[in-house]
């Protein structure tokens, strides 16, 4: 299956670049420096600058298009591991609208579809039916991705493998409803271990799982009225363990032309698969509700401020914000208190243009003064902090550097660089 499944893309890769009509390509390069602790029993510290290289490759001819982007990573200086790795995020072939009703995916891709989500290789379709392409019906199928996004370390395809699909409805203007459904088969890697029997004696014990992972089905909603008033709400089913497992309603409503106010209620039951070994430990569900008001100011100026509450079976847990932001410039203040411990949370951020189109800055700072619930009484300190600039010596390349900074109770001091380079090409054959 792996040797097909590369000579399939190296094919559709050289199918798209011979065909293309236009390109669009990004490029970044970044190094990374930072100073690690090699024992946690003495002060013996070592440095590493390790690299990274993202690239979003796409291929467009007409309806078709080949987009891929992925990932490499080295260790320039003191080797962790292998020293060298790399992962694909996305490598597939796209058709879209084709005979005015059909889109495509074929390859490796991330799927956003209700409650179908993970990568997977495979299949995408969707039907656009109707006078107004009100009904789409989508369905996909393949294998699971590597949980290293390589291609190498495939399972057996009959146990690991994803499945399922989604009706979308438009028909009323402004209200979308879509009906999910995913079924997911993973096999854990079955192993040896020590177990104690009835009569208290010690014996080897083999643990092996069945496939069966997450078979879920869910609703989502979405409608606004007269574009200033929005309404969403979703409502998930886990069918293999038979629970309703999350609901949203989410309602905004805006008052004025500058003043907008939400409300929320969410339940959540922790969705765990079928064959997790994480069924061992106990769980219960919450609930939050929430509300939040936004004004918004001359000169780009927003305020806000939000108050939220997650209940548990006999404790909850409080949220409150308060702050204002623009696009150039941010303060906040975030107090939590109650079963998750007590906190208070400053952060702010700041970016100026220093040479118009040329050459920017930005700087970031969050502190916290905080304690972890009936955990420890003891406060503790948390900073941290970063200074970047940007420079761009033409349209397609940027220059990145930018410093970091980060102090609290695991790490008394830790300083990082990250240095990047990014080059971005659009052109048309």
């Amino acid at each position: 299956m792996k040797t097909k499944y590369k000579i399939l893309l190296v094919l559709l890769f050289t199918a798209s670049v011979i065909n293309a009509q236009s390109l669009n390509m990004r490029l970044s390069t970044y190094f990374y420096s930072y100073e690690r602790a090699d024992s946690i029993n003495s002060d013996l510290k070592t440095s590493h600058l390790t690299g990274y290289q993202n690239l979003l490759i796409d291929f467009s001819k007409d309806k078709w298009s080949f987009n891929t982007l992925m990932q490499t990573e080295e260790d320039v200086y003191n080797i962790n591991g292998k020293g060298f790795g790399y992962s694909f995020y996305n490598l597939y072939l796209k058709g879209s609208n084709l005979f005015n009703v059909l889109d495509l995916k074929l390859g490796r891709q991330y799927l956003f579809m209700g409650v179908g989500k993970g990568a997977m290789d495979g299949l995408m379709l969707k039907l656009k039916l109707g006078k107004n392409k009100e009904y789409q019906i989508s369905g996909f199928g393949g294998a699971l991705t590597p949980l290293n996004y390589e291609f190498t370390g495939y399972e057996q395809l009959d146990n690991n493998y994803i499945i399922g699909g989604a009706f979308a409805w438009y028909g009323v203007r402004d209200l979308s409803a879509t009906l999910s459904y995913m079924n997911k088969h993973y096999q854990p890697q079955a192993y040896n271990t020590v177990r104690i029997d009835s009569m208290n004696n010690v014996e080897n014990v083999f643990i092996d799982f069945d496939s069966p992972a997450d078979q879920l089905i869910g609703l989502d909603m979405n409608y606004s009225y007269l574009k200033k008033h929005f309404f969403f709400g979703k409502a998930y089913f886990d069918i293999n363990n038979n629970v309703f497992y999350r609901g949203l309603l989410n309602a905004t409503f805006g008052v004025t032309d500058k003043m907008k106010f939400t409300a929320m209620y969410e339940y959540n039951e922790p969705q765990i698969s079928y064959n997790s070994i994480f069924w061992v430990f106990n769980h219960n569900q919450n609930q939050q509700i929430g509300a939040s008001v936004d004004y918004g100011l001359d000169y780009g100026i927003n305020i806000f401020a939000a108050a939220y509450d997650v209940i548990y079976d006999d404790d909850n847990s409080l949220k409150f914000q308060i702050g204002l932001n623009n696009p150039s410039y941010g303060i906040s203040y975030t107090l939590y208190t109650g079963y998750a411990g007590e906190s208070n949370g400053f952060n702010g951020y700041y970016y100026r243009s220093l040479i118009d189109s040329k050459l920017s800055c930005n700087v970031g700072l969050n502190y916290s003064y905080y304690s972890i619930g009936d955990y420890s009484d003891e406060k503790e300190n948390a900073f941290s902090g970063l200074l970047g600039f940007t420079y761009r010596p033409s349209p397609q390349i940027s220059i990145d550097l930018q410093g970091q900074l980060l102090s609290n109770a695991v790490y008394k001091y830790d300083s990082r660089i990250l240095f990047g380079l990014n080059y971005w090409l659009f052109n048309k054959f």
